[in-house]
């Protein structure tokens, strides 16, 4: 089955009543903030349906902004500009992110009445003083409570979670992700803390008062909330920022990769195969079969993972085997 096309509408930092210290939406989004009820919605929508190709389920995302945050009737007018394609079928539903402090009975009523079909709350961390320190404007408690009324009703609910703010560790991180998994979200997003130009976070890096993750440790803390997550069963829908030409330009300091999900993924499959090469009793050999579609991550960036287990003495031991029968993500040990 084809995936589901998202039709993205941007309306940067629109409706966020907090400038938070790690934000600035122009730079992360590359595009300028605008008015929304300006934004030519229709023209948008008609554009990628145009391109659809053999998807047949499509929805309109509105990112970038806190979107119930808005006035209402800016709402209303973005909302409404997508029924007429809903009401045609063209569109199955709308998703938005916005924030905890945002959401209330009247807003999931709203929300629900324009067929509002995925919510996606920046929580960002679970620590009020993580949340304190990073402007946020909001604390713990009003995630638990907007969460809770959003999953009353039919929506889809997900949280988008920062590792690396200002305050936080890896234990108390590690710690909201145990919170995560008791609130059971449809969806978590996950994005380590970067320091970009022109943000809150820039200036306390430039005064030596805040200290981003390094790469290496941004890919092993993500991955141990990819597993804990998923092991859950809850889906990890995204692992770092969506790459673009603006956000790499602007990136002070902090762990940003344009394939930081594949990092991530990769460090996963490392640990998944030395454990079980440590098994394997020469002259036995382990032959290794995995999806086509994951060789690149198994095999790591510039062939890391084979190079990290000829170092702890697995060279010569193991084979990594394409094989087209494998589901992407599974894993097949063949001993001989």
């Amino acid at each position: 089955m084809a995936a589901m096309l998202i039709i993205p509408i941007f309306i940067p930092h629109r409706g966020c009543p907090h400038d938070c210290l790690f934000c600035n939406q122009q730079k992360i989004s590359g595009r300028a903030r605008n008015n929304p009820a300006r934004v030519a919605v229709a023209g948008t929508i008609d554009e990628w349906l145009a391109r659809k190709g053999r998807r047949s389920q499509v929805q309109v995302a509105f990112f970038g902004g806190s979107f119930t945050c808005l006035p209402v009737g800016e709402q209303l007018a973005l909302l409404s500009a997508v029924q007429p394609y809903i009401r045609d079928k063209k569109v199955e539903s709308i998703r938005l992110s916005t924030r905890p402090d945002c959401i209330d009975a009247a807003v999931c009523a709203r929300l629900l009445e324009y067929k509002v079909g995925v919510v996606e709350l920046g929580a960002q961390s679970f620590n009020d003083r993580v949340l304190q320190t990073s402007l946020r404007g909001h604390n713990a408690e009003q995630v638990r409570k907007s969460f809770a009324l959003l999953k009353k009703t039919s929506m889809q609910v997900g949280l988008q979670l920062m590792p690396g703010l200002p305050g936080e560790t890896s234990g108390s991180f590690l710690r909201g992700i145990d919170e995560v998994i008791g609130l059971k979200p449809d969806f978590v997003r996950l994005y380590p803390a970067i320091v970009v130009k022109d943000s809150g976070l820039e200036r306390l890096y430039q005064a030596h008062r805040y200290r981003p993750l390094s790469l290496g440790q941004a890919v092993a803390l993500t991955a141990r909330c990819f597993q804990k997550l998923t092991g859950a069963g809850i889906k990890v829908v995204r692992m770092g920022l969506q790459p673009s030409v603006s956000l790499a330009e602007s990136v002070i300091a902090g762990p940003y990769h344009p394939a930081f999900g594949e990092l991530v993924q990769s460090r996963l499959w490392l640990k998944k195969i030395r454990a079980r090469l440590a098994t394997v009793q020469p002259p036995q050999k382990l032959f290794i079969h995995v999806s086509p579609r994951d060789v690149s991550a198994v095999v790591g960036m510039k062939k890391q993972n084979i190079k990290r287990l000829a170092e702890l003495g697995f060279s010569g031991l193991f084979t990594i085997v394409p094989n087209e029968e494998m589901v992407r993500g599974s894993i097949e040990y063949v001993v001989g």
